[in-house]
Order: structure tokens, then C-alpha cells, then sequence
């Protein structure tokens, strides 16, 4: 079984609003709460750094401290002793690796930056926008039973997509646009949620 798992908001804080407060930019604190259009999203922010000078390793250095949820370690270790887990977020593999690290070396799934030779951010290649349909997908093609667990309305096509889905924390329009699937508050709840996919998936021979 795999769990897969998206990270801003459900494992740990959201990192551009981070950056946002940090370097006083507007632009970085929006997130994909506030508007869907991602690409659009993502070229306000690249701008932004631009205008104010700013390189990748610049916002690496604060993106870099940000620790996960309190209990997310755990509560992904609770999960590995039932399946694989995996983290599919479009967050920037640049931003989240320390973070995947501090989770316990969890596999990512998320996008890359474009510099240039001197470390400004030029581009972004979205890697998982639109794909994390595809890539559950492919785990159900394996042979794989999957439970996933989102916030957002990014998150939907990851979560319509698995065969256990799970709302956490999730924003309203998502519960609205997917009233189906459980919505939990905390991690025990979501954890209780996801031991009895596993369970079913034992019962079902799976």
C-alpha cells in the first residue's frame, strides 16, 4: 500500500508565506489558497525575487529552517510501518528537500526551479502540476492500493485519483467540491483514518 501525502499545510507550514513575512514581499505570501492559476502564481513570485534582487540561495537559507508540523514525524512513521509513503506537493524540490529529510527521508515528488549562472531564478518547470492524477496512476497500474491526504483544491485530482482519500485541514471549497471524503482536524484523526484503509485493503486481499 502507499500512502501518499501532500506536504505545505498537512505536514508543514506553508513556505512562501514564510518567505512573504521574512523579506516583506506580498507576492510571496499568496498561495494556491488564495488563487488557482499556479503558473501565474509562480511568475509573480520568480518577478518578485528578481525585483528585489534576490537569488535562489537567498530564499533557500530561510526556507531551509522551516521544521515540520509537531507530530508529522511520527505520524509518518506510523505510516511506513503499513505501506510506502510518498510526498507529492507542488512546493520546489529546492525549498522542500530539507524538510523531506527531516521527515525521515521521505521520497518527493515536486517541481524544480530554473537559474541562471548566477543563481537568479529565471523559470520553474512544474513537474507535478497537473500530473499527480498520473502518478497515483501509476502506483494503481503497479498493483498498488493508495490512501491520499490533501488541503487545497491542488490536491483534488491527487485525492479523486486514490482509492482512500482524506481532507485535512482541508479549505472549504475543496470540502464543498468533494463532500464524499472524510475531513479530519489532527493527526490521530487522519492516522485513525488511514489505518483503517489499510485494514480494508488486508481484508480485500490487496
Amino acid at each position: 500500500m502507499i500512502f501518499a501525502l501532500d506536504l505545505e499545510g498537512v505536514l508543514a507550514p506553508e513556505i512562501w508565506p514564510i518567505l512573504g513575512a521574512h523579506f516583506g514581499i506580498a507576492d510571496f505570501s499568496l498561495t494556491t489558497r488564495d488563487t488557482a492559476d499556479f503558473s501565474e502564481l509562480m511568475r509573480r513570485r520568480v518577478a518578485a525575487a528578481d525585483k528585489a534582487g534576490l537569488r535562489l540561495a537567498d530564499l533557500c537559507k530561510v526556507a531551509h529552517v522551516v521544521e515540520p508540523f509537531l507530530g508529522a514525524r511520527e505520524f509518518i512513521d506510523r505510516l511506513r510501518s503499513m505501506g510506502n509513503v510518498v510526498i507529492i506537493s507542488d512546493t520546489f524540490n529546492e525549498f522542500a528537500d530539507p524538510l523531506a529529510t527531516k521527515l525521515g527521508s521521505v521520497s518527493l515528488f515536486s517541481n524544480r526551479f530554473e537559474t541562471d549562472q548566477h543563481g537568479v531564478i529565471r523559470g520553474f518547470k512544474l513537474r507535478i502540476r497537473g500530473q499527480k492524477e498520473r502518478i497515483v496512476s501509476g502506483f494503481k497500474l503497479a498493483g498498488f492500493r493508495v490512501a491520499a491526504m490533501g488541503d487545497s483544491m491542488n490536491d483534488l485530482s491527487l485525492l479523486r485519483s486514490c482509492d482512500f482519500p482524506v481532507l485535512y485541514r482541508a479549505v472549504q471549497t475543496l470540502i464543498d467540491e468533494f463532500p464524499e471524503a472524510p475531513a479530519v482536524e489532527n493527526l490521530d484523526d487522519a492516522l485513525a483514518l488511514m489505518e483503517q484503509a489499510r485494514k480494508k485493503v488486508d481484508e480485500q486481499g490487496g
